[in-house]
């Protein structure tokens, strides 16, 4: 996977959790499709953590710290 696709990938996803977390769904967990990607992402950069339903609020804090190491 390509630098600019993992990014736009990883973008889109914590977008989704910003906003999940803005309408106070932050403690919820993401979706199944929402937990893929963001394994995907994960093992595009050799951190797999296996594929879990976190919280947005987690999701949100992995993906900042991904987004920081690209």
């Amino acid at each position: 996977m390509k630098v600019s696709e993992w990014l736009k990938k990883a973008d889109k996803l914590s977008d989704t959790c910003e906003y999940q977390i803005s309408i106070k769904n932050g403690s919820k967990p993401i979706t199944m499709s929402e937990a893929k990607t963001l394994n995907e992402l994960q093992v595009a950069i050799g951190s797999n953590h296996g594929i879990k339903q976190v919280k947005y609020k987690e999701a949100e804090a992995t993906l900042v710290e991904m987004i920081a190491m690209v």
